[in-house]
């Protein structure tokens, strides 16, 4: 069973001056944080991680996320609308999917680093799902 979770945040604080919204508070480590930009229509993803949890926090814009576990069939395919506010939270072994409905922005987080050979190491990427 896929559990992507999907949650609205809402601030931990405002006032006068703005307002504070906690994106993430967790106990796993993270090793990457990145800004990722959609075009109208664009289509990113269509793999999963073995090792890495991955966090999604839309910033502005709209994005269609279509998730199954890598061992469920295709009829269990789950889909999510994503807009400014949204965090989505992505377990291993989950096979995931994005499309930009408009031109969106999201701040990426994952629990291993991107860097050097990180990303490639951890990401198998299967037929497109979306």
């Amino acid at each position: 069973m896929t559990n992507v979770e999907i949650r609205l945040l809402l601030p931990a604080h405002a006032d006068d001056r703005g307002e504070i919204i906690d994106l993430l508070n967790t106990q796993e480590p993270l090793g990457h944080i990145g800004m990722i930009t959609f075009t109208e229509n664009a289509v990113r993803a269509n793999h999963y991680h073995k090792k890495s949890m991955q966090y999604d926090y839309v910033v502005s814009g709209r994005l269609e996320l279509i998730t199954k576990g890598v061992d469920e069939p295709m009829t269990a395919t789950k889909r999510h609308i994503l807009e400014p506010g949204d965090l989505a939270i992505i377990p291993i072994n989950v096979i995931h999917a994005y499309r930009a409905l408009q031109p969106t922005v999201i701040i990426d987080m994952t629990t291993r680093s991107r860097e050097g050979g990180g990303y490639e190491n951890d990401t198998f990427r299967v037929e497109p799902i979306l």
